[in-house]
């Protein structure tokens, strides 16, 4: 029996970067058993020739897991939109209610990146992308990187740990109602879209995406 089940397993490479780049903010995982570590980061994706080939973020030094980055073999976990299903939104409530969501998960080999070039580099992606994203509610122009003073940066430098991760492999979920027929899933597309949680919009926008292709 595979995993994810073969219905959900998503592999529009768009949507699958779609997904990295609308919600960068990941948990990134080390270590195993009492061992492991985990942080949530925002995240700087590289894309070459439709493939995923590294990720950028840094972390708090005084962080435990900053000391084991280098070098570890790391889990990225990406989390899409999400919401709760009721068995009231289909015409067969025999079926138990679950939970729709949308997900990829990164493995790959960290390596600390202690470069200046490389901290000003992956701080002025991180913010060009959430500054776009947020523009509507800010006052001026755009926030960028070189806008802070180099002193500031220089005294701050020491008390992060930059890194990248050379992704191995992807697995990108979609689990948005493929195992009901569509009259069912547009039925519960049709409820979320109703709801006061965004998340639950989301997903039914995806359910309809889904189904416009059948």
């Amino acid at each position: 029996m595979s995993y994810p089940s073969a219905p959900h397993v998503e592999t529009d490479f768009s949507k699958i970067t779609r997904l990295v780049n609308d919600y960068p903010f990941a948990h990134i995982f080390t270590g195993e058993g009492s061992s492991g570590r985990v942080t949530r980061l925002p995240f700087v994706c590289d894309v070459h020739q439709d493939e995923f080939v590294t990720l950028r973020a840094h972390m708090d030094r005084k962080n435990p897991q900053a000391a084991l980055i280098d070098g570890a073999n790391v889990l990225i976990a990406f989390s899409g939109p999400n919401t709760y299903v009721s068995p009231n939104w289909r015409s067969d409530r025999s079926r138990a209610a679950t939970w729709d969501y949308t997900a990829v998960h990164v493995w790959g080999r960290a390596t600390v990146c202690s470069e200046a070039e490389f901290f000003a580099a992956l701080i002025t992606d991180l913010a060009a992308t959430a500054e776009e994203k947020h523009e509507a509610v800010s006052k001026g122009k755009r926030w960028s990187f070189d806008q802070a003073p180099k002193a500031y940066v220089e005294r701050l430098r020491p008390y992060v740990v930059g890194f990248e991760v050379k992704v191995t492999s992807i697995e990108a979920i979609s689990k948005l109602h493929q195992d009901f027929p569509a009259k069912e899933a547009l039925s519960v597309a049709e409820h979320l879209s109703r709801s006061g949680f965004e998340d639950s919009r989301c997903i039914a926008d995806l359910i309809r995406e889904k189904n416009s292709r059948i």
